[in-house]
């Protein structure tokens, strides 16, 4: 078998009518990468898997499908990655597709040896690039790893890329035992990104700015219970344990983790079950069952908004007010 380049990832369930388009037109737009689709078929009931198959013979393609059954789709992304052969991966989410994009992103990850390949706007990539820490300058130390630096830069909000657009090295994630956690169904690509970041990968951006496909993207179709935004929690307090034990002597990044972003998805899930029209009784007495309160701590570090946010939840929840 000749060397695969790429590796495209498809999570996939009931998108007969859609994945043999989503299939020819990537494979069209990889004209001089190997590539190779692993779809991963979700317990279809509508005869996606026949429809996958047959596209990837008719078109002379590598790859195959693969059965998960009943499992989620962390366990999805886990076998794709297992079972894949290319030098790089990358992931297409039906709920959420982007078109032409995946052949920059690769030569960009070719060129410069990249183990983590993300899209930048002009702004984000000045930032990358000059290492504008100057505001952090007593809070953080000046020979800060860019990898460090990035998820810092995440945890504050300073910088955003989506997460669904983005292409890793097969070897450094293997290498590493990074994986999708299966245990949740909410958060499981942020948790990712930041565990990749976490074990120090050689990052590039790419200039290529992913196109969003609204016609063939399913947002609808993958409806997220309200009760799995815990699983976002739960995740963010895994890697924040992560963060503790490969750098406890990182206080910056540590406190950013304990009162930034674990109050900050905290109030995220609040939000999501007021949404739901839950009382604000029964949201607390599930945050305190589930020991979740105690994350609602706030710093200097924590922004104004969210500490104001917290002291309202904290002291009066009757006139929490969702924004």
């Amino acid at each position: 078998m000749a060397n695969i380049d790429l590796s495209v990832i498809i999570p996939s369930k009931n998108n007969k009518n859609k994945i043999s388009k989503i299939i020819r037109d990537v494979a069209s737009s990889l004209k001089n990468i190997e590539a190779e689709f692993i779809i991963i078929d979700m317990n279809s009931t509508d005869k996606s898997i026949i429809t996958a198959l047959d596209t990837l013979k008719k078109n002379n393609l590598r790859g195959y499908v693969i059965q998960n059954g009943n499992g989620n789709v962390s366990s999805a992304l886990n076998t794709g990655i297992y079972r894949s052969n290319g030098k790089y991966i990358s992931f297409l989410f039906m709920s959420r597709l982007y078109k032409d994009y995946l052949a920059e992103f690769f030569n960009t990850a070719e060129n410069n040896n990249a183990d983590f390949v993300f899209y930048a706007n002009d702004e984000n990539k000045a930032k990358i690039k000059n290492r504008d820490i100057s505001r952090d300058a007593k809070a953080k130390s000046k020979d800060t790893a860019v990898d460090i630096w990035l998820l810092c830069e995440l945890l504050k909000s300073d910088i955003y890329f989506d997460f669904n657009t983005v292409m890793f090295k097969r070897e450094f994630i293997l290498d590493k035992g990074i994986k999708f956690y299966e245990d949740f169904n909410y958060g499981y690509a942020e948790a990712f990104i930041y565990n990749t970041l976490l074990n120090s990968p050689k990052i590039v951006c790419c200039d290529k700015k992913p196109v969003y496909d609204n016609v063939n993207s399913s947002a609808n179709d993958e409806a997220v219970p309200n009760t799995s935004c815990y699983g976002r929690i739960d995740s963010m307090i895994k890697i924040y344990e992560s963060s503790l034990s490969l750098y406890p002597d990182n206080k910056y990044l540590n406190e950013l983790f304990e009162y930034r972003k674990l109050p900050s998805v905290v109030m995220s899930a609040v939000r999501i079950l007021k949404k739901e029209d839950f009382g604000y009784a029964a949201i607390k007495h599930s945050l305190e069952q589930k020991g979740y309160n105690k994350l609602l701590k706030t710093s200097r570090i924590t922004p104004r908004q969210l500490r104001k946010e917290i002291f309202i939840w904290n002291t009066v929840p009757w006139i929490y007010k969702i924004k």
